[in-house]
């Protein structure tokens, strides 16, 4: 097949799909409920429940099969999310929605992108309730970025920043100890319960960590393809050989000549797995794919179905790793 004749057949698949390529509709209930700490995302969720174990329980605000990418919050979420005493995101570049609703609440807010003011950020208030600085020179910030959003980028470029940073288990940890700081300052009488569940939640990590780096080490030349950029940080801690992704963010359609690149990548054998994820049409790959010998799975960065446990982060990593590993590992 020619490079004009792949380029037509990537166009095709594109026309083809049309509004296809839009996230699958979700029609589960809402069912964000009043807590005094509250989380944006469910990936926030599993950490923070380690964290409060005992303490409090806290509520996601955006409901299994949502894209913080784009999202509209609803009333009843932006209710709960008024009379929240604290409140954690990633920031801006993850969850642009949120950034008027968190500007409007009197909570304590905090962005746990890595390299973000480990404070209330653009949101906080002159009044900071609970006596907290900026913490800008705490060493558990994992690197120094700065945020800025470049309209005008390329299929809106986010300045190099992971906007899926929980998938590396050390900014985990970061984001864990940013958690427990603030949790101790609104829950001072359960300092030592707190202190507790951080360090089960560090020696977890440890141990999780070891055990992905052995399933994985074994498979690191063998390359593969990604639905959207979502597992920069994954891919990099294990050293794993992605060669690229889909789409750079789910609600864009890939170029014709983009797919075009992915399927030669593909027929050339240079890639032994293509990974789909659960809350876009699969028709896409399954279209770029066809007719190949190469093996196919399903990842999720944003832990859909995971319930809040202690233990949801470190057993959403090795379910993660280990769909990477039968993906990777299996023989077409």
């Amino acid at each position: 097949m020619g490079w004009i004749s792949r380029v037509t057949r990537a166009a095709a698949i594109v026309v083809m799909l049309g509004s296809g390529f839009s996230p699958l509709v979700v029609s589960a209930e809402e069912t964000v409920t009043q807590a005094e700490v509250m989380v944006s995302i469910k990936p926030l969720g599993l950490i923070a429940s380690a964290i409060a174990d005992g303490v409090t329980q806290p509520a996601v605000l955006i409901e299994d099969g949502a894209s913080p990418h784009h999202y509209a919050l609803k009333p009843s979420a932006m209710r709960s999310l008024m009379e929240a005493k604290l409140v954690f995101w990633i920031g801006p570049d993850l969850e642009r929605f949120l950034d008027k609703p968190l500007a409007r609440t009197s909570a304590h807010t905090l962005a746990l992108m890595p390299g973000a003011a480990q404070g209330a950020g653009e949101h906080e208030k002159e009044h900071d309730e609970h006596g907290h600085a900026a913490h800008e020179d705490e060493h558990d910030r994992v690197a120094e970025t700065d945020h800025h959003d470049d309209e005008s980028g390329h299929e809106h470029d986010h300045g190099g920043l992971d906007l899926h940073p929980w998938l590396d288990p050390f900014n985990a940890l970061a984001m864990a100890r940013a958690i427990h700081r603030e949790m101790v300052a609104l829950y001072p009488a359960q300092t030592e319960r707190l202190d507790r569940n951080l360090a089960r939640f560090e020696a977890s990590i440890a141990t999780t960590d070891r055990q992905i780096g052995e399933m994985l080490n074994p498979l690191r030349d063998r390359g593969f393809y990604v639905f959207h950029d979502a597992y920069t940080g994954f891919v990099g801690h294990y050293g794993l050989k992605q060669l690229g992704y889909f789409t750079l963010e789910p609600s864009q359609k890939p170029g014709a000549r983009h797919l075009a690149e992915i399927r030669t990548r593909l027929e050339s054998q240079q890639a032994v797995c293509v990974l789909s994820e659960p809350q876009f049409s699969g028709a896409l790959v399954e279209s770029v794919t066809s007719g190949l010998a190469l093996n196919k799975g399903e990842v999720d960065p944003l832990a859909i179905g995971v319930r809040l446990t202690p233990s949801a982060y470190t057993e959403f990593m090795l379910d993660l790793a280990r769909r990477f590993e039968r993906c990777l590992g299996s023989q077409s």
